[in-house]
């Protein structure tokens, strides 16, 4: 067995499936972006703005960070930035939510957020090693009208290779999944991927509808998947990706009280198709380079198996077959150059 350091985990290439661009900007980003769209923030310091703690409060500050966000400039800006800090942190492919529900209730419409979304993905693809695609998560408690508007606009959208997928996020309790199966069923029509945070803080059935009712291909967070046997051998069958987050369901939903008592480890030993992600790293101020470390010390994970989380990352992903079979080469090269960096036996 070998096990690596910190730095080498960090260092380790990395793909992202779970990661909010509105949860991924900067602090000092939206003092600058609040200050030009006379927004007044509740904090002089902007460091302070990102203090929560559950996730109620969490869901206030994002709607501060929403308010900021005026302009297709502005998304442009915040897009390139998030792929900037996560190249920094190893990601090599990022699959990114953006919330319109979110920026639309204060009158900045949806094409607007798009077109700077979609300006800073191609500015990032020129600059950045890093490539990135984005999965419109429409607002949960905005009702299932509010997603099928999503989901046609979405569908508008002719660059599949930008806007790939689409969502749903935000707060699970007192809403019924199942109302969301017209929305995803438009979805699927327009050939978008589907995928839902399902199972965080609300319970395992509702992983059950996003697959059966709404026809999800992945499920997001799916934190009590491991409550239903009967579920779990299904999506462990099937291959179901579950794009997990531990430190986030740590940190923001308080579901667990470290991320040695996540169900992470449980999940893998299941033989569950269970990723790691940084959720909103910015408003966490913990990204991806951070939780690979973390969760290696939870679990005591060998190199081998954190090298095995990445390259399940690329399997969980819905990039093209082709560019699937290129990163993995890619991943393999950078494993074996890290590991005679660090003075490691070489991959079997």
């Amino acid at each position: 067995m070998v096990f690596a350091t910190d730095g080498h985990l960090r260092r380790l290439p990395k793909v992202e499936l779970h990661c909010h661009l509105e949860g991924s900007t900067r602090a000092t980003t939206i003092r600058d972006l609040a200050l030009k769209n006379g927004v007044e923030l509740p904090v002089d310091d902007p460091e302070e703005l990102y203090q929560f703690t559950n996730l109620n409060q969490f869901l206030d500050i994002y709607t501060i960070i929403c308010r900021s966000l005026v302009s297709a400039d502005d998304y442009r800006r915040i897009t390139y930035e998030a792929l900037e800090d996560a190249a920094a942190a190893g990601v090599r492919y990022r699959e990114m939510f953006f919330s319109p529900g979110f920026t639309i209730q204060f009158g900045v419409p949806v094409s607007r957020i798009w077109e700077g979304i979609r300006a800073g993905l191609l500015e990032a693809r020129q600059d950045l090693s890093i490539q990135a695609r984005m999965i419109l998560d429409f607002d949960k408690p905005s009702g299932p009208a509010h997603a099928v508007e999503m989901a046609e606009f979405a569908g508008s959208e002719p660059d599949r290779d930008l806007l790939i997928g689409m969502g749903a996020d935000s707060v699970e309790r007192g809403i019924d999944h199942a109302a969301f199966a017209p929305a995803y069923e438009v979805a699927g029509r327009y050939g978008l991927r589907r995928t839902m945070h399902a199972g965080e803080d609300g319970p395992a059935d509702n992983i059950r509808i996003a697959i059966d009712d709404c026809g999800c291909e992945r499920i997001d967070h799916g934190f009590r998947l491991l409550d239903d046997r009967d579920l779990t051998a299904r999506v462990v069958e099937r291959r179901i990706p579950v794009t997990v987050c531990p430190t986030s369901n740590v940190v923001i939903a308080n579901v667990v009280p470290d991320v040695a008592n996540h169900p992470f480890g449980a999940m893998r030993a299941a033989g569950v198709l269970a990723g790691l992600n940084s959720d909103d790293p910015g408003m966490m101020r913990f990204d991806l380079a951070d939780e690979y470390p973390t969760v290696a010390e939870a679990f005591g994970y060998t190199l081998e198996q954190m090298e095995q989380i990445s390259l399940d990352g690329i399997e969980s992903s819905w990039a093209p077959d082709d560019e699937k079979q290129a990163m993995r080469a890619s991943f393999a090269v950078e494993f074996d150059a890290l590991r005679t960096e660090y003075g490691l036996p070489l991959r079997a």
